[in-house]
C-alpha cells in the first residue's frame, strides 16, 4: 500500500522526529476518523460525511499510499453526491460496506507506516 521510495522521497528534507511524529499522530487519530464517518452513516448526515472523507483524504495522500486514497476519494465523491442530491439513492449497506473496505486498507497502511517509524528509529 505505501510506496516506500516515495514516501522517502516526499519526506527526504524533513527531520527524522517530525516524520515519525506525522506517523505517531495518523496511527492515534485514523480509528476515531473511521467512528465518525460510521457515525454520519447511521446519521444520514451527507455535509459530515464529506467534509469527514475530504479530511481523511488530505491525510492519507500524505503517506505515498495511492490503493485507500483512491477509495476513500470515491467515498468522497459519493458524500458529495448524496449532500447534492438530497440523499437521493442512499444505499447505507453499500457505504458501510465501502467504508469498511477503507477501513482495512487503511489499517494495513497504518502498519506499514509503523514500520517505517521503526526503520526510522534504528537509523543513526
Amino acid at each position: 500500500m505505501v510506496n516506500k521510495q516515495n514516501f522517502y522521497e516526499t519526506y527526504q528534507y524533513f527531520d527524522k522526529s517530525v516524520i515519525i511524529e506525522i506517523i505517531d499522530i495518523f496511527i492515534s487519530e485514523y480509528a476515531e476518523r473511521f467512528e465518525k464517518l460510521s457515525k454520519n452513516i447511521a446519521e444520514r448526515d451527507f455535509q459530515k460525511m464529506r467534509f469527514n472523507a475530504h479530511s481523511l483524504k488530505g491525510v492519507i495522500a500524505n503517506f505515498s499510499a495511492p490503493e485507500p486514497l483512491e477509495m476513500v476519494r470515491s467515498f468522497e465523491k459519493t458524500s458529495a453526491s448524496l449532500l447534492d442530491n438530497n440523499g437521493e439513492g442512499f444505499n447505507e449497506p453499500l457505504m458501510i460496506s465501502n467504508l469498511e473496505e477503507i477501513r482495512k486498507a487503511t489499517v494495513i497502511m497504518a502498519r506499514q507506516l509503523d514500520e517505517i517509524k521503526h526503520e526510522l528509529l534504528s537509523k543513526n
